[in-house]
């Protein structure tokens, strides 16, 4: 029995086949409706399609053998009489060569616990937003460019496990992920991709289940609870979301029909030889509005406050070419689904994955841009751990890549990102990059986040780093929360909290992230000694900060550095402190601007500049406590 035939229309069926269903997710897949249960799927080129049902407590099977619609060959439907809320199913699918293929819904809203593959057909969600929790999503996306932004990066299997040595749910990581990273100072979680998928040492980066967030973790239901915490908190959520790839196991998408159908139909560019994954064929409407039904779906049901998309380089360029050749029909699709999510969800922050450089990512359309938000600064990012990674007493020859980003900060509007990436496969953590004893170590990564936290841009880090992890990230239980034990773990931990609370204190350090008028070079230049010095400026004059890094292995006693303002300078913030770990005590430390020109201002003040130090100096107003 076909069910519903009006429900696509021969107008809906031409947006789907032309890739312009925003929605698919309302049509396709197992729906449960009023005691029916109704199965749809997309799949030309095919003899025979059968939804084969599974009993969830004695695994008997019934089979249901589907017809495709009268005005649609490529669409195959059945009705049944029964509610299958629970069930497990696959489809059956006879192709023109012959071969039998079982394959779960690629618009299935659950999976089964991995390793078992087959699709569960849900009913209907029970779980209502809050007008509360949509205001607050509303106000954190309010003029985003202008407000702090920093993220924490997390794997949700590794970060904590629970007593029982298994994976937290959606629910339990409401209750200690949320409170954990309010504490902390980010004001967003960025989680690695939810899309179900089969292997764990993926990082769900080999996706199965478009629509479906992994079973691992709970029912979706779970997860709009644990968003809707996060809301409460106001801190935001974004998904990692995969546009370009997916898992290549024979159970999905692969081979669908037993050809390549979601897959490129171009053989030297269907294959990512990098992930062993498979680029999806973006030149099929069909599966442009699988993808933007997917992007649509998980904004709209679950409330997420957007998402970072994974290796767009997919996209904008050429696949397996040696040539960074560029990719015109790529660039189309990602306009195409970043203008419709815009569209759709206006208040959605969009960011960008894009490791080789595409100009004009966060420009708009109407620029020949993308239309993103924002992408992640790799250039900085490579530069800045290329240059840690040196001895201090080799840096001076390297003091190019610490200034060079500032050249094309303005091209773009970037995130400054240590993430996963950086500190897996042999990359080492953040705080084992560095070199020299382990106080050392400690001191310099102080310094890094402190270069991090002032440079402009919005910031991400990934789990464990905010407390000097000092393994790389392994897909190991969880991190090593046992060395917050250790006085210089913890004094990390609270160095980077108070480093948070100041970010977002101190308007300088981001409300002009986005122009050129909030960044100024005292002294780009001074490899001599290993010092950059710069001032970071809000829309209010008052806000202005004077901020100095000095990379090198050497203390400074009396180090001039020039100031825009006379009047008495204070130290505001040191990563020096005794109480993170450093050499100088608590004393107030106060400069006075003298008449001697320095970096090009005509005033300037004498501080003592320690050892791998950021430290940040502020015009003290008239009337203040230290007058």
């Amino acid at each position: 029995m076909i069910i519903q035939e009006e429900e696509l229309t021969a107008d809906k069926l031409k947006d789907f086949h032309n890739g312009q269903m925003k929605n698919a997710y309302q049509y396709f897949g197992a729906k449960v409706e009023r005691g029916f249960t109704s199965f749809t799927l997309w799949v030309p080129d095919v003899k025979r399609v059968t939804a084969v049902v599974f009993h969830p407590e004695t695994s008997e099977m019934v089979s249901y053998e589907m017809k495709c619609l009268p005005h649609d060959e490529t669409i195959w439907q059945i009705r049944v009489p029964a509610d299958l809320t629970g069930y497990s199913y696959i489809y059956e699918i006879l192709s023109n060569n012959g071969e039998l293929l079982e394959k779960s819904d690629p618009y299935a809203r659950q999976g089964e616990m991995r390793p078992q593959t087959r699709s569960v057909i849900v009913g209907p969600s029970r779980y209502e937003w809050q007008e509360e929790i949509m205001e607050k999503k509303r106000s954190l996306a309010e003029n985003h460019v202008e407000k702090p932004m920093a993220i924490y990066e997390l794997h949700i299997g590794t970060w904590r496990r629970n007593e029982q040595g298994n994976f937290l749910t959606y629910r339990e990581l409401a209750d200690e992920l949320v409170p954990y990273v309010k504490n902390m100072g980010f004001t967003h979680i960025e989680i690695l991709p939810i899309t179900e998928h089969p292997l764990d040492e993926s990082w769900g980066y080999q996706a199965t289940g478009y629509f479906a967030p992994t079973i691992r973790y709970g029912t979706a239901d779970d997860l709009k609870y644990f968003i809707s915490v996060c809301a409460k908190n106001e801190i935001g959520i974004f998904l990692d979301w995969i546009p370009g790839h997916f898992c290549s196991d024979a159970f999905a998408l692969s081979l669908f029909n037993g050809k390549p159908l979601y897959e490129e139909s171009r053989e030297e560019r269907r294959v990512n030889y990098d992930w062993g994954t498979l680029n999806f064929d973006i030149q099929r409407g069909e599966v442009v509005s699988f993808l933007i039904s997917s992007a649509h779906y998980w904004m709209k049901e679950f409330k997420f406050d957007g998402f970072r998309m994974d290796a767009v380089i997919t996209q904008l360029y050429i696949p397996n070419e040696e040539a960074r050749t560029f990719n015109a029909e790529g660039k189309e699709f990602l306009r195409t689904l970043v203008s419709s999510l815009k569209k759709g969800f206006p208040d959605a922050i969009l960011v960008a994955e894009d490791a080789w450089g595409h100009p004009k990512v966060t420009h708009t359309p109407e620029e020949n841009g993308v239309g993103f938000d924002y992408k992640w600064n790799f250039g900085w990012m490579h530069d800045t751990l290329a240059y840690m990674k040196e001895q201090p007493s080799e840096r001076s020859e390297h003091h190019d890549k610490m200034n060079f980003s500032l050249m094309y900060q303005y091209d773009e509007r970037y995130i400054l990102a240590f993430s996963h990436d950086e500190v897996v496969h042999g990359e080492k953590s953040l705080l084992n990059k560095l070199p020299g004893t382990m106080e050392e170590k400690f001191s310099q990564l102080r310094l890094l986040l402190g270069f991090w936290i002032t440079h402009p841009g919005k910031k991400l880090l990934f789990m464990g780093q905010e407390f000097g992890h000092f393994d790389e990230w392994e897909f190991k239980p969880e991190l090593d929360w046992a060395s917050l034990e250790q006085e210089a773990h913890k004094k990390m931990a609270y160095f980077t909290k108070d480093l948070l609370g100041f970010y977002k204190s101190e308007r300088s350090l981001y409300q002009l992230d986005d122009h050129s008028k909030g960044f100024v070079w005292l002294d780009a230049d001074n490899h001599e000694q290993s010092v950059a010095s710069f001032i970071r400026r809000g829309k209010n004059p008052q806000d202005e900060c004077v901020i100095l890094c000095n990379f090198s292995h050497n203390a400074y006693s009396d180090f001039r550095v020039g100031v825009p303002g006379n009047g008495e300078y204070r130290q505001i913030f040191t990563s020096a402190a005794a109480e993170y770990g450093g050499v100088q005590s608590s004393i107030a430390r106060i400069a006075s601007a003298e008449d001697i020109g320095a970096d090009g201002q005509d005033k300037s003040i004498k501080i003592e500049l320690p050892a791998f130090t950021m430290c940040i100096w502020k015009l003290m107003e008239k009337g203040s406590e230290a007058d």
